[in-house]
């Protein structure tokens, strides 16, 4: 199998967990990217690894049209139920480095939760490709705090249950690369403060939606499941926990 086949195929039976435990966007960063791309009704936005559709639920509000990139079988099903009846949107089966998308027909691209699992010398030769000219792209990642006395402790949690973390968190850069990718001093960097709330079943299914944790038929499920709730019971104020993220932005031309 191919290192893409093998990134598309890690969210193998993690679409449910995704779909329904995965944070969503600041508010202020949707708003941020689309006030500095002038988009109108005219406007093409792509989102590239669009997973279970999060972040294009919200991108299918803006004018224009929609066109979600999501190359796993399990996550585009769910990203179709989740777009279906909205005119403006359409979903389909390609990767970053191949959208099958018209040459200079996109004013935007957007890629959320999934540089990182791009080949990006490819994936930039796509681009440059299907962007019309002096357009951008927006590059997105969630970056979970460590910062509250849960929040450590929930990052060792991770560490000492994760299959690969620390392979995932070498290869998520979380933009110290971008230099190479964007053209010379044509991008910016933004951050965002996103704080969730959840219930101890929400942070489990959210545990178990990250790519590099043990899946639901791992036989150490059971104990780190456990493992979870002590810690969850530990910190949370009225059976809810609070996990905050850094919402980083990287946007710019090619």
């Amino acid at each position: 199998m191919s290192a893409a086949n093998k990134n598309i195929d890690r969210f193998n039976f993690r679409a449910e967990n995704y779909d329904k435990f995965r944070p969503g966007y600041p508010h202020a960063l949707l708003e941020y990217i689309y006030k500095h791309n002038k988009l109108n009704e005219n406007s093409l936005v792509t989102e590239l690894g669009a997973g279970t559709g999060i972040l294009s639920f919200e991108l299918a509000k803006w004018p224009g049209e929609l066109i979600a990139i999501e190359p796993n079988d399990e996550m585009r099903g769910k990203a179709v139920d989740t777009l279906k009846g909205l005119s403006n949107c359409k979903v389909l089966n390609a990767t970053a480095e191949k959208t099958t998308l018209s040459n200079n027909s996109v004013d935007l691209i957007i890629c959320a939760q999934s540089f990182h699992w791009f080949n990006p010398g490819k994936a930039k030769i796509e681009f440059q490709r299907i962007l019309k000219k002096n357009k951008k792209v927006a590059i997105i990642w969630n970056i979970r705090s460590a910062e509250t006395d849960f929040e450590k402790a929930y990052e060792d949690f991770i560490v000492n249950c994760a299959i690969d973390y620390i392979e995932v968190k070498r290869r998520e850069f979380r933009g110290n690369n971008l230099d190479q990718f964007f053209k010379s001093d044509s991008y910016e960097e933004k951050m965002f403060i996103y704080d969730t709330y959840l219930t101890f079943q929400q942070l489990l299914g959210r545990t178990l939606s990250y790519s590099y944790m043990p899946n639901l038929d791992h036989p150490i499920l059971p104990a780190m499941s456990n493992d979870l709730e002590m810690l969850f019971n530990k910190y949370s104020n009225k059976e809810i926990i609070s996990l905050s993220y850094k919402t980083k932005l990287f946007m710019g031309e090619l």
